[in-house]
């Protein structure tokens, strides 16, 4: 199949790239430890699979030295499901970016970055600390660094540093494994990007919480990359491509208001399929609540009782076996990092259940209702 339950990890090993460290008996670039750290990380397996994927920029060197390097970095940095820092106090390249300035290195702000957006998923290996000039964006860095009370492995060889990075590695999975029920389960959604998001207004918080479905669904391998309508990801399940149109509740389900931004969006999907390329099944519905749903609310939002309806951790699928409508509501979508985290887990609930394939065949069925419902529209205008 082309999705598969377990998804690796993300990781971001971030470091200055030129500075030195004794590696394989000689001075060598820091980039070539990096190097060395991503193919262990790679190369770890659970059950012959894949458990992390690892970016360093070594892998974008294609990229120019510039804004959109930097914001490349820092959206690595946010997205990453593991930051791991090989810290000297080195700052970095100073760079130019709106929010930080030119006086703070590329290492300072992605360590902030990633610090900021969550602390926990924060892991440092440190080599010993460079001289700093007072004032100095190094000077600021290491203050910074050291304020968050950080701990991590002290090394002086590549060689120890690959031994913890892996050790770190290994302890996050764990950790990551245990506190993935409780965590999301306790509701801590007053700090953080939860408050910010509460903090926008209906427009946009439904914007922010549309695109980060969107950006999630695209950036995954299962993905297809096409000129579609906006709103809509291509993604294959159960061996069909299968147009995921997604949008936001962006308040509790019971609050009228956010609710009727949304609708019932099926009732536009002849309007999708018209623009849709062939060989594009659906759509199906994923609709991102900020708050929690019901099987009784997903159903209102269908309009009728008589369908399939399915409560899940990640919120609650309904499905018409007649008209083939589908629609996921992925419930508690508070922040970024919960929202990636319950779509991955429909995803991985349709692989698991084999749902994919029935999801697949409503979807194939609702293109071709879709189609006539367009071709009537059309025969009608003329």
């Amino acid at each position: 199949m082309e999705f598969f339950a377990i998804e690796p990890l993300s990781v971001m090993v971030s470091s200055r790239c030129r500075d030195k460290a004794l590696f394989q008996g000689a001075l060598q670039e820091l980039s070539a430890v990096r190097r060395a750290i991503k193919a262990e990380l790679e190369a770890i397996r659970i059950g012959g699979k894949q458990v992390l994927r690892v970016w360093i920029h070594e892998d974008e060197a294609i990229l120019a030295g510039d804004q959109h390097s930097w914001d490349r970095c820092m959206a690595n940095a946010r997205r990453s499901d593991l930051f791991l820092v090989l810290y000297n106090g080195n700052a970095g390249w100073p760079g130019i970016n709106k929010k930080t300035g030119s006086r703070v290195g590329i290492c300072h702000a992605e360590f902030q970055e990633a610090f900021d957006r969550c602390p926990s998923k924060v892991r440092s290996i440190q080599f010993p600390e460079i001289a700093a000039t007072k004032g100095s964006p190094d000077a600021r860095f290491q203050e910074y660094f050291q304020t968050q009370g950080v701990f991590g492995a002290q090394v002086t060889t590549g060689e120890d540093a690959i031994k913890s990075a892996v050790q770190a590695a290994t302890a996050a999975i764990l950790d990551l494994a245990r506190a993935g029920v409780g965590v999301n389960s306790q509701g801590r959604y007053f700090a953080g990007a939860a408050l910010d998001w509460t903090r926008k207004d209906y427009h946009d918080r439904r914007q922010i919480m549309s695109d980060t479905v969107i950006e999630y669904l695209s950036q995954n391998t299962a993905s297809t990359t096409l000129n579609l309508p906006q709103n809509i990801v291509a993604f294959k399940l159960g061996g069909k491509k299968i147009a995921l149109c997604c949008d936001s509740i962006p308040a509790s389900m019971s609050t009228a208001a956010a609710r009727e931004l949304v609708g019932q969006p099926f009732l536009r999907d002849y309007q999708i399929a018209a623009k849709l390329p062939k060989g594009i099944d659906g759509p199906v519905h994923v609709i991102a609540c900020q708050k929690t749903v019901t099987e009784s609310q997903a159903l209102k939002q269908l309009g009728f009782p008589d369908a399939i309806v399915v409560s899940a951790p990640f919120g609650v699928y309904v499905a018409d076996d007649v008209q083939k409508i589908q629609m996921a509501f992925i419930a508690n979508c508070r922040d970024e990092t919960t929202t990636r985290h319950r779509i991955q887990r429909f995803l991985s609930w349709l692989n698991e259940q084999g749902e994919d394939r029935l999801l697949a065949a409503r979807a194939a069925s609702r293109r071709k209702i879709a189609n006539q419902i367009a071709a009537e529209q059309e025969a009608d205008a003329l």
